[in-house]
């Protein structure tokens, strides 16, 4: 029951996708709100800087899973959860030793 299927995947994709774009538009709304009066005018303003940045992390993203699928097929789950678990580790210990200096 638990093998994934291409209905199944396409299925989970999907929803993956909606879920993203559904929290990205609550950050984009919440630091529309908080930033500085500076950065919201002019061509480079927040939102301009957001979405490329975004953009450019999306094909960041892209690249370096298609370069584990290059390594090995097989091991794909694995190549890519052990670094995702590394970074998310690493940046929660940056808020807790860090988040002080962060805070507006």
């Amino acid at each position: 029951w638990a093998a994934v299927g291409p209905r199944r995947y396409v299925a989970g994709i999907i929803l993956e996708f909606c879920g993203f774009q559904a929290a990205q538009s609550v950050v984009l709304s919440m630091m529309s709100k908080i930033i500085p009066l500076s950065l919201a005018k002019g061509t480079f303003n927040s939102g301009f800087i957001t979405t490329s940045l975004t953009t450019l992390a999306r094909a960041t993203g892209d690249c370096f899973i298609t370069v584990m699928g290059l390594v090995s097929i097989r091991q794909l789950l694995n190549l890519l959860a052990m670094p995702s678990f590394i970074l998310a580790g690493f940046s929660i210990m940056l808020s807790v030793f860090h988040g002080h200096e962060l805070s507006v």
